[in-house]
């Protein structure tokens, strides 16, 4: 096993440990923020007065939850794939 899978092995191993809430939690708000903020510029840039708080929370919501919640469970299990792949190939 090459140097880098050794490492990447033994930090997922790491992670693993400590939950895949937690995974998700942290990896998918931080998603999620990027994507809000983003969508946000990118939607209302040179028009921020038609942004009401409700389209602000929606989207918000939306990015975080769903978009979030979406990318932290897919690269989770890509990781465990990943991480299984690699123990196999020894």
């Amino acid at each position: 096993m090459k140097e880098s899978d050794k490492k990447f092995v033994e930090n997922w191993e790491r992670i693993k440990t400590q939950g895949k809430g937690k995974y998700i939690t942290k990896h998918g708000v931080g998603f999620g923020v990027i994507v809000f903020a983003l969508n946000t510029v990118l939607t209302y840039w040179g028009n921020w007065g038609q942004m009401s708080n409700a389209d602000f929370f929606v989207q918000l919501f939306i990015s975080i939850v769903v978009g979030g919640g979406i990318y932290g469970a897919f690269s989770w299990f890509l990781n465990d794939f990943i991480y299984r792949k690699k123990l196999k190939e020894g």
